[in-house]
């Protein structure tokens, strides 16, 4: 087996993302000690999972990435952290970057976790908490990213688990 083959595997990609949450929950614990994290932990933690395996597709791919998917990948990132740095009106970070995951050429492992973690963002924003504005508005913007990137980008994809079969799956 190759190197390459053994870096971008989705066991490796897998244990990656679990040291990811846990990393995170432990970040969380040492940051608010004593505090009930358990809906933070409900909802943020998930999403963790589809973004580590997005940032293996994207490293994976990367010397054959063109300009525009670059650009359209990583605008997509920061909007969606900025989701939850700061106050981006009208669009839900998660719903964003989930669909967008789902939507852009890329590995069958990003799209499967990103689309069990959009099912529970959607439960919770739709039937939880009465959000039906900030999802609405992430997925449309993310479909349309999607889109751009699946019309206009360069790339040919390899047949595997992590990387998808072809541009116009």
């Amino acid at each position: 087996m190759r190197q390459n083959e053994i870096d971008f595997h989705p066991v490796t990609v897998s244990v990656f993302a679990l040291l990811g949450v846990l990393s995170y929950a432990a970040w969380m614990r040492w940051r608010f000690p004593g505090g009930d994290l358990s809906h933070h932990y409900f909802y943020v933690l998930p999403i963790i999972v589809p973004f580590v395996a997005f940032l293996f597709s994207r490293a994976q791919g990367f010397r054959q990435a063109g300009l525009l998917e670059l650009s359209i990948d990583t605008l997509v990132v920061i909007a969606s952290i900025s989701r939850m740095l700061g106050y981006v009106p009208l669009i839900s970070g998660h719903a964003l970057f989930l669909t967008y995951a789902i939507a852009r050429p890329g590995s069958r492992l990003t799209r499967i976790t990103a689309a069990l973690v959009m099912l529970q963002v959607i439960y919770l924003k739709f039937f939880i908490w009465h959000d039906l504005i900030t999802p609405v508005t992430g997925i449309i913007l993310g479909v349309i990213a999607g889109f751009i990137v699946r019309r206009y980008g360069s790339r040919t994809y390899s047949a595997s688990l992590l990387m998808p079969l072809s541009n116009n799956e």
